[in-house]
């Protein structure tokens, strides 16, 4: 993943931020971010659908990888996987 710059993907709002990158073989998002008022409200569905929509416009129907990484104790890594898991995300280890 230390190649990923020439092929990422900024989405940015003002509650938050990710990247993704699409690969020939894979696709990836990485770096999700909310600020810390506006977690726990969906803006990180938000951010997410828009990443997986924007993967899909680009025509590549794999598997979608996350980097599973809880920021600031917002969340148990637990919760967090259980969550990109029923956004049909596969978590990276």
């Amino acid at each position: 993943m230390n190649d990923l710059k020439e092929n990422e993907n900024f989405i940015h709002n003002k509650f938050g931020y990710c990247y993704y990158a699409l690969e020939e073989d894979y696709s990836i998002i990485y770096n999700l971010y909310v600020e810390p008022q506006y977690r726990r409200s969906g803006h990180s569905k938000i951010l997410l659908n828009y990443a997986i929509n924007e993967i899909r416009k680009l025509e590549y129907y794999g598997e979608i990888q996350i980097q599973a990484v809880p920021r600031e104790e917002s969340i148990s890594l637990d919760e967090l996987i259980k969550y990109y898991k029923s956004l049909g995300l596969k978590i990276l280890n």
